[in-house]
């Protein structure tokens, strides 16, 4: 537990909760349902209000690279007029940069209000930071897609495929965590206004807003990984249509020429040409010929 004064403000920061964080929550007069949430990571994102705080738990993705997508990472919220309480399961960076930040005095000028200014600039920085994993995403999705139409090695197209696989999981995970903020931070800015007044309605709607950029992009970057993998699979489902196309008429070119070898090799009294001076060489000619003629034949149809 870690505990910063700004000003009038307080902001306590709590990682991975221990029993002796609990029992300092208990003397501030939290309830102990709420207490008893904080004790592990809750999967399903709220915001309540109850008499002196509001209570939020909001999820934000975080990109491992490891694992090559975006995990939830849980922030719990407790708000009260002049301190703001922060429980968190695990390293979140874009809240230790900020944390940093308060702490060398950058960002204490802007808190001049309450712990609703606190909590803005909060969500902001966690908002901006959903910014820079998106933009890491555009940059991949633009290289992925020079390499779609521009690139096209053979020898790569399996990777391609799995590359584009990657992407749409990472877009999946991280649009499956921030879906459900939409509602809370709605729930968030009526409960807020209703426990800090009126002049905290454009901080509300400015967290409102940051979100809905965030899931715009993120939808536009959902969309447009699609078409690339319609696209890949397009050129992809022709390349084969080419090779089968091609293996169809060689089959057709070689059929009859083994048709015509079994004939002159049957066992019988009388095979036509067979015996005579260079039979070889005759038999060789026709089946050029008919080659010839068959391939000819494929260019006049444009099968060729």
């Amino acid at each position: 537990m870690q505990k910063l004064q700004i000003k009038n403000l307080a902001w306590i920061d709590i990682v991975d909760p221990k029993k002796e964080d609990i029992n300092y929550l208990q003397t501030l007069d939290f309830h102990p349902v709420v207490l008893r949430e904080l004790q592990s990571p809750t999967l399903r994102p709220k915001v309540e209000e109850y008499d002196n705080y509001l209570y939020m738990v909001l999820h934000f993705p975080i990109y491992h690279p490891k694992e090559k997508t975006s995990r939830s990472m849980e922030i719990d919220f407790l708000i009260t007029k002049y301190s703001l309480i922060t429980v968190r399961y695990g390293k979140i960076q874009p809240l230790q940069e900020f944390w940093e930040k308060c702490n060398s005095g950058d960002e204490s000028t802007l808190f001049n209000y309450s712990s609703a200014s606190l909590l803005y600039y909060m969500l902001q920085e966690l908002n901006k930071f959903s910014f820079r994993q998106i933009d890491h995403i555009t940059k991949k999705i633009n290289l992925l897609e020079e390499r779609v139409f521009k690139e096209r090695d053979p020898k790569n197209e399996e990777k391609l495929v799995e590359e584009i696989s990657i992407i749409r999981r990472d877009i999946l995970d991280f649009r499956r965590t921030l879906k459900p903020q939409e509602i809370i931070l709605s729930s968030l800015r009526t409960r807020g206004i209703n426990f800090f007044g009126q002049m905290t309605v454009p901080y509300f709607d400015d967290i409102i807003g940051d979100h809905l950029r965030v899931w715009e992009l993120l939808d536009n970057h959902k969309e447009t990984i699609e078409s690339l993998q319609e696209a890949n699979d397009s050129l992809l489902s022709n390349k084969t249509n080419r090779i089968m196309k091609l293996i169809t008429l060689f089959a057709v070119i070689v059929f009859p020429l083994t048709l015509l070898a079994a004939l002159f090799s049957m066992n019988t009294n009388y095979i036509p040409i067979v015996g005579m001076k260079n039979d070889f060489w005759i038999i060789l000619g026709i089946m050029i010929m008919g080659t010839l003629l068959m391939i000819a034949l494929f260019k006049k149809k444009k099968w060729l």
